[in-house]
């Protein structure tokens, strides 16, 4: 919506029973608010569909959705005539020249904007100046055909854009993602001409789809294009275009309320080009080839990857809960990413049986319940067993590049374990935050690259590469060894305390 930020956007909405009441609607992020106000009572706390849409003094409709009651119907009264009023809160405004209902199927591509969209699709070709220009001036000043003769100068400059829109386009399970050059530019004047451009990457479904759906894919793209950069990408513009048998186009704009905001504290390692994980321009093929892959599996590796992101987005914050939702969030892999069960003896069989037979007469206590779990678990895949495998990949992919990756990780396992249960330590944890700093960039890294190895993704020579360290993978794979050995120091000094 090309609205300022806390204005207040004025017109009539549609509330239950059907009334058209005026409201205000003030766009401030995650303090965004609809004010409703009529002189009649209205219903504001049982909004169908949490949707409501409005049309703006200057005709703009808008449709919010997700809409949440911030109070109740409200009254004031001022001598002899009273108002109703009541406060909502919606997670999207979609704005345009047609309402859209939550449950419509007419979206039929998607289209956003991040703020490191230069630097993950660098395609620095696409636009220049010539060095001299001299040679080509008098046939560019000609080609407008302009009533009048223009004259040229000594020290003439022209800037350009190849023209090549596309930078790279993929058919996936989610519809064709692409991404591509939108410049602008003005006609010049005695101001100067300016050359602008704007990168989009887009989703165009096979079928048309709700908003919801279509939001949840763009979300999921948003957030593996973040990993690719190193950090999560702010979400500066959403538009969507919908199905229309008019000859232009019909496009809506997106206002998320609730859109995340990358904190100030992670703006400090801006993304360097040279560190991004996949070179959209320079390996289209490899690029589009690994997001198709990696696409193909979103539905069984939603959860597990979500557990990922959110702690990929922490960056430079490392606290225990991070350490232990890094370790989790392999548990909840599907069967196929990890070992299958180990099979049991006939003898191991046996014995778990009469075990369970036992304590399973037993009266419920957490003791018994306890011991029932752990029968339940003998013969399935441990979570130290689940990362071994994990970083096995990892290992085969990168050669020696990462020695001793599955003592880095079993001591990952260890700390969550102390964390979560208690026990012993493998070291002081507490004095030494910095090496558990490192089992959780272990468990990001071996989780990511792991899953963008089966993808397709060539780890081996993105080991190999020279890096700027602005991604988070690119310093830790560089600080490896001088990280493993304070590892193996701490690991060392505390088995000789117990020694003595």
């Amino acid at each position: 919506m090309d609205k300022a930020e806390d204005s207040k956007l004025v017109g009539k909405f549609t509330v239950p029973p059907g009334r058209d009441v005026y409201g205000e609607l003030t766009l401030s992020g995650p303090n965004t608010t609809l004010y409703l106000h009529n002189k009649d009572e209205f219903n504001a706390l049982d909004i169908p569909g949490q949707y409501i849409k409005g049309v703006l003094n200057d005709l703009t409709k808008v449709s919010l959705m997700r809409c949440i009651a911030l109070s109740g119907l409200g009254s004031a009264t001022k001598g002899e005539e009273s108002y109703h009023f009541a406060t909502v809160f919606p997670h999207f405004v979609v704005s345009g020249s047609r309402h859209l209902a939550p449950d419509e199927k007419s979206i039929a591509e998607i289209h956003f904007t991040i703020d490191d969209a230069s630097t993950l699709f660098y395609d620095f070709d696409a636009f220049g100046s010539l060095i001299d220009a001299r040679p080509f001036i008098e046939t560019i000043v000609k080609a407008n055909a302009l009533p009048r003769e223009i004259e040229t100068g000594p020290d003439p400059q022209i800037l350009y854009f190849t023209g090549k829109r596309e930078i790279f386009s993929a058919d996936t399970i989610l519809g064709t993602i692409s991404a591509s050059h939108n410049p602008s530019h003005t006609l010049g004047g005695p101001n100067g001409v300016r050359l602008k451009n704007t990168i989009f990457v887009s989703i165009a479904f096979k079928d048309p789809l709700a908003f919801e759906e279509s939001f949840g894919r763009a979300s999921t793209l948003l957030r593996y294009l973040g990993m690719l950069v190193g950090r999560p990408q702010n979400l500066l513009a959403l538009n969507l275009r919908m199905k229309s048998d008019q000859e232009r186009p019909v496009f809506l704009t997106v206002y998320s309320t609730m859109s995340p905001k990358r904190e100030l504290s992670n703006e400090e390692n801006k993304p360097h080009p040279a560190d991004v994980l996949l070179d959209a321009v320079r390996r289209r093929e490899e690029f589009s080839r690994v997001l198709t892959n990696w696409l193909e599996r979103q539905e069984h590796w939603n959860d597990a990857r979500l557990r990922f992101f959110n702690s990929f987005a922490e960056q430079n914050r490392y606290d225990p809960d991070r350490l232990i939702a890094s370790a989790n969030m392999f548990d909840i892999l599907p069967s196929s990413a990890v070992p299958p069960d180990v099979p049991l003896s006939d003898e191991l069989k046996a014995a778990k049986e009469v075990s369970r037979n036992a304590f399973g007469c037993l009266p419920t206590s957490p003791e018994r319940d306890s011991v029932l779990n752990v029968l339940g678990r003998i013969g399935k895949c441990g979570l130290k067993q689940k990362i071994r495998y994990r970083a096995q990949r990892v290992a085969n992919a990168a050669g020696d590049r990462f020695p001793d990756l599955a003592t880095v990780t079993d001591q990952a396992v260890n700390c969550r374990n102390f964390y979560v249960h208690g026990g012993e330590r493998s070291f002081d944890y507490a004095a030494t935050f910095n090496i558990v700093t490192f089992l959780v960039d272990t468990l990001e890294f071996v989780f990511a690259a792991s899953d963008l190895i089966e993808a397709g993704w060539d780890l081996k020579t993105w080991s190999s590469q020279g890096a700027t360290m602005t991604h988070p993978f690119d310093r830790f794979r560089i600080d490896y060894p001088r990280r493993l050995q304070e590892l193996k120091t701490a690991l060392s000094a505390e088995n000789t305390s117990h020694q003595r």
